[in-house]
């Protein structure tokens, strides 16, 4: 082999400005449809090429960076999952698999984005590990393929390949298998809050279900709804809206008690991503960001950070 090659690449969080969710189907699954944004909040990911037998992952959590006067540094992520069930490691095995040869690599994955906080951070990894796979070993599987290979690894991987790829402003709908790129009309400033506790998703939808007491046949997402959202400038964020908040307040009532809170002191809406349990504010601006995190900690949040979508597109 020659000098062995490295790629690093950003797996970016996820969120969910708009978020539609249909009835279960008869397998259980429910359909959807979001406006879904990948942020430059991000783990880090690095993939080595070598000569060794085996593969070898390296998954740690990065050291907390950041200004202490305009954010409280997350904590780190406690990486307690084993190996096999990694989706960075699933990912590499599914690659293997699909070439039907053996991708020999040192992985190593620097965790920022904390897990169950409805961010898509292994779903972010396990999409940079394909994308990366692929330009590593010159395997010259088309974005197509890609897609296909990320939706047998979890709803969220195929918008992050298309993320990592360069499009980071989607309408996602189905189970997350038709991704439609979006213009990003205007740039989205957003702050991040994390309540140090997690939503476990399984749960949060069978509470949607018990709420809306729903059966196949019922309204399906409101995807026109949501593309017409993405195209209104200026954003409105009282506009906003997510179909499993409510779900996840029932299931983590202390989230709805974070998110009065900051209602109340920052009187600004409050929003959930996803199945929880991070909450997110749509800032005006890079300053006025800055502003409500500075403001957040004031009011004893438990901790926020600032983030923006990704530029590139």
């Amino acid at each position: 082999m020659s000098t062995p090659r490295t790629l690093t690449t950003a797996c970016p969080a996820k969120v969910n400005l708009a978020l539609s969710i249909g009835p279960p189907r008869p397998d259980g699954l429910h359909p959807l449809a979001s406006w879904m944004v990948a942020l430059d909040f991000a783990d880090t990911l690095t993939i080595q090429q070598t000569d060794a037998p085996v593969s070898r992952f390296d998954i740690v959590p990065a050291a907390s960076k950041g200004n202490p006067q305009h954010t409280h540094p997350v904590p780190p992520v406690c990486i307690d999952w084993p190996i096999e069930s990694d989706l960075a490691y699933r990912a590499h095995t599914l690659m293997q698999d699909h070439v039907g040869r053996p991708l020999p690599i040192e992985l190593t994955l620097r965790k920022r984005i904390p897990t169950g906080a409805g961010l898509a951070g292994g779903s972010s990894n396990a999409a940079a590990t394909l994308v990366g796979l692929n330009q590593l070993f010159n395997l010259n599987l088309d974005d197509k393929k890609l897609l296909n290979l990320a939706q047998q690894l979890g709803s969220d991987v195929a918008f992050m390949v298309n993320a990592v790829l360069g499009h980071p402003c989607s309408l996602v709908t189905g189970l997350g298998e038709r991704i439609e790129p979006l213009p990003l009309a205007q740039p989205i400033h957003l702050v991040l809050i994390f309540p140090g506790f997690g939503c476990p998703t399984a749960s949060v939808y069978q509470a949607f279900d018990r709420l809306h007491n729903q059966s196949p046949g019922d309204q399906a997402p409101d995807d026109a709804h949501i593309r017409a959202l993405a195209q209104t400038h200026p954003l409105d964020p009282a506009g906003l809206f997510n179909d499993l908040a409510e779900p996840a307040f029932n299931v983590r009532p202390e989230l709805r008690e974070v998110r009065d809170h900051l209602q109340n002191d920052l009187h600004t809406p409050v929003h959930v991503t996803g199945s929880g349990s991070t909450l997110f504010i749509v800032a005006a601006s890079h300053a006025d960001a800055q502003r409500l995190v500075a403001d957040a900690i004031s009011a004893n949040a438990p901790l926020a950070i600032t983030a923006t979508t990704l530029a590139t597109q």
